[in-house]
């Protein structure tokens, strides 16, 4: 069905071929005539990628400007993004780059009920997976203390993705019971509600949650909005490879902290300048003890899985990744009781190599 698109595809260097079990697929890499970047072509069926959602950085001003009418507020959870279908009698899962997920796939029977794709075949789930234990995502998370969770956020219907209206997708969710994103309910664009939801936006913050997104009513545009505390989290997790990851990553999130105290009333309290120099200070202190001690920088992940074969798909995955520089070590695997754990290792080398420059007492020319 889609054989001539994938050929001009490939062709123009849009996408690129992947494996996972007995299926092949192509994920696009760029947008081509319509479809999405992280679309998944598959022989007979395509699930198009999901959207990118721009960001609210100033919130009375952006829900001025984005919601001049209703709109939803759910809850934003911090995890990796992925599409959840069925192709063939199977349940497959999609991360945002297109990838068919080993890991995700694996383990996703027991992170929902199934039956929703017996009665609806041609959805789409699109939800967050969040948790300690999951092999992209670094740092804690403050709704998933073990292992990890599934979080639905939009229901969608192949192969176009076009998400359902909020009321149906929470009649969805209810009837087969889903696990889902909190709901804060419908909003206007007045000062009451205003002040509401800048009450569970400062709730949100003290309990270290990501933040929100904005929907609007019936449907339409959405928009993303995060806490100071979930900006700081990710200074301190990525400040440990600060020489891998681009320094706007560090830039943005320095802007969003103070905005966002900005925006609460609470940018004079608390000691705000000495929390962003802590998650600074703390992380590259470690990395640096770390590079003195073993020669590098590094994290160790731990996943569990019900088939074993699966956790090999997930390391070739990884180590394919493009534009990822992270080298990938396994460290252990290993059975116990009902699940088959996998210990690896992701090396940061340019972090790694320049601390170990820097620390031999090297000439650097500035």
């Amino acid at each position: 069905m889609y054989e001539q698109l994938v050929e001009e595809i490939l062709q123009s260097k849009k996408g690129q071929l992947g494996r996972f079990w007995e299926y092949s697929y192509v994920r696009l890499t760029h947008a081509y005539k319509g479809w999405p970047e992280g679309t998944v072509f598959l022989k007979d069926l395509a699930i198009a990628g999901f959207p990118k959602i721009g960001r609210i950085n100033s919130l009375e001003p952006g829900l001025r400007e984005q919601f001049p009418s209703s709109f939803w507020m759910e809850e934003k959870v911090d995890g990796y993004n992925v599409r959840i279908f069925q192709y063939k009698g199977k349940i497959l899962c999609a991360t945002r780059g297109g990838f068919l997920c080993p890991f995700s796939t694996d383990r996703i029977g027991e992170l929902m009920p199934l039956d929703i794709f017996s009665d609806h075949p041609t959805l789409v789930l699109c939800g967050e997976i969040a948790g300690p234990d999951n092999p992209y995502i670094e740092g804690p998370s403050p709704l998933v203390q073990e292992d990890i969770k599934l979080f639905i956020f939009d229901i969608a219907q192949l192969p176009t993705l076009e998400f359902l209206p909020q009321r149906q997708k929470q009649e969805l969710i209810c009837r087969y019971g889903l696990p889902s994103v909190k709901n804060f309910g419908l909003f206007k664009n007045n000062g009451d509600d205003l002040v509401k939801i800048k009450k569970i936006l400062l709730c949100l913050h003290n309990e270290y949650r990501e933040g929100v997104v904005f929907k609007e009513e019936p449907f339409g545009r959405y928009a993303k909005y995060v806490t100071a505390h979930s900006d700081l989290n990710d200074i301190a997790v990525l400040s440990h490879k600060i020489m891998d990851i681009s320094p706007n990553y560090f830039i943005d999130r320095i802007l969003r902290y103070i905005l966002f105290l900005i925006d609460m009333g609470i940018i004079e309290e608390n000691g705000w300048e000495e929390k962003l120099g802590k998650a600074f200070i703390s992380s590259i202190k470690e990395v640096i003890r770390r590079v003195k001690e073993g020669g590098k920088s590094s994290r160790l992940f731990r996943c569990r899985f019900r088939n074993p074969q699966n956790a090999q798909y997930l390391i070739d995955h990884l180590k394919h990744i493009p534009g990822h520089q992270e080298h990938v070590i396994v460290k252990k695997f290993y059975k116990d009781k009902d699940y088959w754990y996998l210990e690896f290792e992701k090396i940061f080398p340019a972090t790694g190599d320049t601390l170990r420059n820097w620390l031999s007492g090297a000439l650097r020319f500035d």
